[in-house]
């Protein structure tokens, strides 16, 4: 089987092992999370002259989180951005690329006590990145390597009234290159998150 079909075998595995984990804490302590983010990478590659770097994206997320406890919960999630890539090569003309990445992570997330009905919570991230091969104007593919990935996160949730729906939103930082044919590029994006939580 092959790595990206095993990674995702193995994050449903854990999204259905919340969904019926006999561990899990009582009703209301699950959430699915779901949204856009904003990614802007904090490395990039360079070699003598010549500069490659990605350029900040917006992409889309959605996790699902069963609390083993009150203040520990378990996360698995998915994101997915586009990025531009430019390489910089003076005294020559710029050249323009893209390439896709599908993300699979896992939080621990450690929540604070609840003040007010707003959740925070923070912890460490762990997941695999998926790269598609970088396609560039003038060249062929360059083929890419897909590789483990690590971070941390810290997130909020504020619910509108006294219902399920509340409001979402997180920061994070992750490690992780693109491997790509002669070097790896740097990454390691902070990344903004905004939209919906959904409690039962």
């Amino acid at each position: 089987m092959k790595t990206r079909e095993f990674a995702i075998v193995c994050f449903v595995a854990l999204f259905l092992t919340g969904l019926v984990s006999p561990i899990a804490a009582e009703k209301g302590d699950k959430q699915l999370r779901f949204g856009v983010l904003y990614s802007m990478p904090t490395d990039d590659l360079v070699v003598g002259d010549q500069t490659t770097e990605l350029d900040d994206a917006v992409g889309l997320y959605a996790s699902f989180e069963f609390q083993v406890s009150d203040l520990i919960g378990i996360e698995p999630g998915i994101s997915s951005v586009g990025y531009d890539l430019t390489v910089e090569q003076s005294p020559f003309l710029d050249e323009n690329g893209d390439t896709d990445l599908l993300a699979l992570t896992a939080n621990i997330n450690f929540h604070f006590e609840k003040d007010s009905g707003l959740d925070l919570f923070f912890g460490p991230t762990i997941g695999y990145a998926f790269w598609d091969d970088i396609e560039t104007d003038n060249f062929t593919p360059d083929p890419t390597d897909d590789e483990f990935l690590f971070g941390v996160n810290f997130g909020l949730d504020y619910p509108f009234g006294e219902g399920a729906w509340a409001f979402n939103a997180g920061l994070s930082y992750l490690s992780f290159n693109i491997a790509a044919t002669n070097d790896d590029i740097g990454v390691s994006p902070i990344e903004l998150k905004v939209g919906l939580t959904y409690s039962f």
